[in-house]
């Protein structure tokens, strides 16, 4: 038995290739463009984006907590970091 591809296969491999790649091309054309409005607002825009890691648990709580005050987790946690400041001015002066 060979190991070796046969031209003919290779030739297919090459056409299914090319189809493949012609295929993304016609999807990714399809695609919009970001509208530029969305990348200047980035750019005045102060805030540090960062991660969290948090448990299951706890981010479950606040899933539930977000969805009652109807709020994303986000404003919820901002709040939260809010909050912790007014708390401790002295400390963070």
């Amino acid at each position: 038995m060979s190991n070796m591809i046969s031209r003919r296969t290779l030739r297919n491999l090459a056409a299914a290739m090319d189809a493949a790649h012609e295929a993304m091309n016609d999807v990714l054309a399809e695609i919009p463009d970001v509208p530029q409005a969305a990348a200047d607002k980035q750019l005045t825009d102060r805030r540090i984006n960062t991660t969290l890691r948090i448990e299951p648990e706890k981010l479950e709580a606040l899933k539930i907590i977000a969805l009652r005050k109807r709020v994303r987790v986000n404003d919820l946690v901002l709040h939260g970091i809010d909050h912790v400041i007014a708390l401790n001015k002295d400390l963070a002066a």
